[in-house]
């Protein structure tokens, strides 16, 4: 498990780590991921979210890469754990940058979390929306936004 930092530069602050596809289905950029502690418990295995497994949100697959099926060549690839992500899946909900974002079970997108702090269900921000999107009202893809993802 190994993180890969940037150099030193002008360039965005971007983190990623090396990990593996835990199911048999590839997982494509943008999908968020959460660490499969169900079947694998390794560490380096994720999966798309599922209920029991949102607080174990991984982050983000990362622009232009892959996860390729469980088993198969390109099952390690890398997952954005901070920083810009260009592409993020969403659903769900009317987003204005700085919403908060976070995982949804059975799916690889993220939607609207609690932006209340004295709400009694306070959810953890994994991500934070970074542009103005109205996002599908369900789980098919098409709807991508930029966002600020903290994995770490």
């Amino acid at each position: 498990m190994a993180f890969i930092f940037q150099k030193v530069g002008r360039d965005r602050a971007e983190i990623f780590k090396v990990l593996k596809n835990g199911s048999t289905s590839a997982i494509g950029p943008g999908n968020a991921v959460c660490y499969d502690y169900t079947t694998k418990a390794d560490g380096l295995a994720v999966i798309l979210p599922t209920t029991a497994m949102l607080p174990m949100f991984a982050g983000v697959v990362a622009s232009g890469k892959t996860l390729a099926a469980s088993g198969e060549d390109g099952q390690y690839n890398k997952v954005q754990v901070y920083g810009h992500h260009p592409a993020v899946y969403v659903a769900g909900s009317s987003l204005v940058p700085g919403h908060p974002l976070v995982p949804v079970g059975a799916t690889g997108y993220m939607t609207l979390g609690v932006t209340n702090v004295a709400t009694a269900d306070v959810q953890i921000q994994f991500a934070v929306a970074g542009t103005t999107g109205c996002a599908k009202a369900s789980s098919t893809f098409g709807n991508s936004m930029i966002a600020f993802i903290r994995a770490m």
